[in-house]
C-alpha cells in the first residue's frame, strides 16, 4: 500500500511536540549567554528560538481546531485549519524571526557592539546545535520511510501536512543558524571585529526568511487546492481500469484534505439492466477504492454515457 494513502491521525502532532521542547530550553540558554557575551549573533538565535516556541503553540492550537467535528456549515470536518494555522506560523517565522533578527543585527553593525567572552557563547551555541540536531532527526523520523528515501525536499513538495512540514522546516533552519552564528562569533574572535558578529544576526535573519516564504509557497499551494501526488493519482487510475465495470475513466481529481483526499471520479461503466444495479456496482467501486486507498474519505463518483464526449462538464 503507498505511504500517501495510509491515515495520518496520531503521529502528526509529535514532530511539534519534540521541536517545541528543545526549543524552550535552547531559547532560554540563549538569551542567557547573549545578555552575558554581548553577542548580537546569539541574541538572534535567542529570538529565532523563541519565535520558534510561539510557533509549535500555534500549530498545536491549529491540529485541535482541525480535530473539532463536522457540522452543517462544514460538511468535510476542519481539516484545512491546519494550513491557516500553518500559514500563520510562517508569517510569524518571517516577521518576528527573520526580520527582528535582521533589525538586532543592523542596530549591532551601527553601533559597534562589543562581544564579551565569546568563548562561553561559542559553547552554548555547541550544545544547542546538538540539541537541535537530535530535534531535528526525531523530527525526520516521523516523516514515514518511503517519503525519507526520496529526500526532505520532495517530501516538502508532496506533503499535506504542514504542521510536520514546518516542525522539520524550522528545525532544520535552527541548525543552519547556529552554524551561521559560530563562524560569526569566530570570525569576530579571528579578527577583533565585532561586525562579524551582527553580521551572524543578519545571516540568521535571512536563512529564517528563506525558510519562512519557502513555507509560505507551499502552504498557500494547499490553500488555493493541490491535488495529490502524481504517482497517487496514478495508481488510482490503474486501480480503476482493472476492474472489469470500468470501461474508461473520463476524469480522476483527487484533492488534499488534510490528512485526508476528496476524490471526484467520471468513468464510463458497463451497461446495467437496471438503475438499482448501477448503483450496486459504483458502491462496489468507491467501497474498493477506499479499501485500497485509506485515505480517500469523500469519494464522488459520476457515472458518464459515451455521447457526451471525452470532457463532460
Amino acid at each position: 500500500m503507498n505511504a500517501e494513502s495510509r491515515r495520518q491521525g496520531p503521529s502528526a502532532p509529535r514532530a511539534i511536540y519534540y521541536a517545541l521542547a528543545s526549543n524552550i530550553a535552547v531559547a532560554a540558554c540563549k538569551f542567557g549567554v547573549a545578555f552575558y557575551t554581548n553577542s548580537g549573533s546569539a541574541l538572534a538565535e535567542a529570538v529565532h528560538s523563541s519565535a520558534d516556541c510561539l510557533n509549535q503553540l500555534v500549530l498545536l492550537v491549529g491540529h485541535r481546531a482541525a480535530r473539532a467535528t463536522p457540522d452543517e456549515q462544514h460538511p468535510l470536518g476542519f481539516g484545512r485549519e491546519t494550513y491557516v494555522y500553518g500559514m500563520l506560523v510562517a508569517m510569524q517565522l518571517f516577521i518576528v524571526g527573520g526580520v527582528a533578527s535582521m533589525v538586532i543585527g543592523g542596530y549591532r553593525a551601527a553601533h559597534h557592539s562589543q562581544l564579551e567572552h565569546p568563548l562561553l557563547a561559542v559553547c552554548v551555541l555547541c550544545v544547542s546545535g546538538v540539541i537541535e540536531g537530535l530535534a531535528l532527526r526525531a523530527s525526520i523520523r516521523t516523516i514515514e520511510p518511503g517519503h525519507r528515501a526520496k529526500g526532505l525536499l520532495h517530501w516538502f513538495k508532496e506533503s499535506g501536512r504542514p504542521s510536520v512540514m514546518l516542525a522539520v522546516s524550522e528545525d532544520i533552519a535552527a541548525v543552519a543558524g547556529v552554524l551561521v552564528s559560530l563562524i560569526a562569533i569566530g570570525l569576530a574572535m579571528l579578527t577583533g571585529n565585532p561586525v562579524y558578529d551582527a553580521l551572524g544576526s543578519v545571516g540568521v535573519g535571512l536563512v529564517l526568511t528563506a525558510t519562512a516564504l519557502f513555507s509560505m509557497k507551499e502552504i498557500k499551494s494547499l490553500l488555493v487546492g493541490e491535488a495529490a501526488h502524481r504517482h497517487v493519482r496514478d495508481e488510482m487510475c490503474a486501480w480503476l481500469n482493472e476492474r472489469s465495470e470500468v470501461r474508461r475513466i473520463v476524469s480522476l481529481i483527487a484533492l488534499k484534505w488534510s490528512d485526508d483526499l476528496v476524490i471526484a471520479i467520471q468513468a464510463e461503466l458497463e451497461p446495467h439492466a437496471s438503475a438499482s444495479e448501477l448503483v450496486r456496482t459504483i458502491d462496489r467501486i468507491e467501497n474498493g477504492l477506499r479499501e485500497r486507498f485509506p485515505s480517500a474519505k469523500w469519494i464522488f463518483f459520476e457515472p458518464e454515457l459515451l455521447e457526451h464526449g471525452r470532457n463532460p462538464l
